[in-house]
């Protein structure tokens, strides 16, 4: 870890962030001779790994402009960060990829939403509340159940409530309100499946788009993951012309990730845009020609996209997730006898219940037989 000085060099991304996203595009980031600063702390998963560490928050506009005057371009982890606070670092002289202006539009699911439906893509049917007080008329419109969602800060389930009443969604939009910028109201959709593809779009143009998924969620945060996914070849070209067009639509660069319901009258509907690298591909660094962190430093760097086929017929993702709280002691021993099973262990010093500690990857003959031995590895691991 080497901590940035005003003395220091250039890097030549900085990423917004410390987690195991940054982690795995830094890691991504050092056989192409990219040289990456991240911001955070120096116990986060990133840090021992980074070509520079700038201490601080993304939550923090200081530090945001701290890291982006030590870096050539400045990428995001998260959604999260303040689309004001990136634009100032984009008006003192580095860029900032997805531009901040696209990113005051998906930060907020309300206004994302609007945006793809203007551009004519599939979503569910939505409304945005000014108040509690519209619920009632909402839920006549568009029918119990729905799904209130905080337009800000949501994600893995937090900021979402499936409301089956109007007594449950009144009691939900307070809380879901206070996270930030109100409530957005959709339609509840009984889906088949659901299903993400991770699109790749260049600085200067082009985009390259990787093979569907079919992701297995649990509480709203994803357990396991197929690809490709089991639909038929027309539905899984409709999902990747959706994705493509969601993420031109979002002025995604780099990757975007775009998750989707495939409805049992086969059609798509989008549910939510990430304007970066995503859970739902992070089986790509060892089941695609290249993975989704190497093709987003391409991407908001303007290099050439690289190739995103599977080499393998079928590949599978396993989650890790804290099963109590307290400190981590992972031992990986018998996972490591699994033949074909790739262990990733991010390197978080606490567990917490639901905490993304890691994942498992394997390659197969099918998805399901690449499923059986990343299940048979991550139920090996101790954390």
């Amino acid at each position: 870890m080497h901590p940035v000085t005003d003395t220091a060099p250039v890097y030549d991304v900085g990423i917004a962030g410390a987690g195991q996203l940054a982690q795995m595009t830094v890691l991504a980031a050092w056989p192409l001779g990219i040289r990456v600063a991240v911001l955070g702390q120096p116990g986060e998963p990133a840090a021992p790994m980074a070509a520079g560490l700038v201490e601080g928050d993304w939550k923090d506009p200081d530090a945001l402009m701290r890291i982006g005057r030590e870096v050539g371009v400045l990428t995001l982890e998260n959604e999260f960060v303040d689309a004001a606070f990136l634009m100032a670092v984009e008006d003192a002289g580095t860029p900032v990829r997805p531009h901040p202006a696209r990113m005051h539009v998906v930060q907020d699911k309300a206004l994302q939403k609007q945006r793809l439906a203007e551009e004519g893509l599939p979503v569910p049917r939505f409304a945005v509340p000014d108040s509690a007080g519209d619920l009632e008329a909402i839920g006549r419109d568009l029918a119990w159940p729905l799904m209130l969602k905080s337009r800000h800060l949501g994600y893995d389930g937090y900021g979402n409530a499936l409301c089956a009443t109007l007594d449950e969604a009144l009691a939900a939009y307070p809380g879901l309100a206070e996270r930030g910028g109100g409530v957005l109201v959709e339609e509840f959709v009984d889906f088949a499946r659901e299903l993400a593809v991770m699109v790749a779009r260049r600085h200067g143009g082009g985009d390259a788009v990787y093979p569907v998924v079919e992701t297995r969620q649990h509480d709203h945060v994803l357990r396991e993951l197929l690809c490709p996914a089991p639909v038929d070849p027309e539905v899984s070209h409709e999902a990747k012309r959706v994705a493509r067009a969601a993420a031109e639509a979002a002025g995604g660069a780099g990757v975007t990730g775009v998750e989707m319901f495939h409805t049992k009258d086969d059609r798509i509907l989008i549910n939510e845009l990430a304007p970066r690298p995503h859970n739902s591909g992070h089986h790509t660094i060892e089941a695609c020609v290249t993975s989704q962190f190497e093709n987003h430093l391409r991407g908001i760097l303007g290099l050439p996209l690289g190739p995103t086929e599977l080499i393998a017929p079928g590949a599978a993702l396993v989650n890790l997730l804290g099963e109590r709280d307290g400190p981590s002691a992972p031992d990986i021993t018998e996972a490591a006898a699994v033949g074909g099973a790739h262990v990733h262990l991010y390197g978080k010093a606490d567990v917490r219940v639901r905490r993304k500690m890691g994942h498992v990857t394997a390659l197969g003959s099918s998805p399901e037989d690449a499923l059986e031995t990343a299940r048979l590895a991550a139920s090996m691991v101790r954390l």
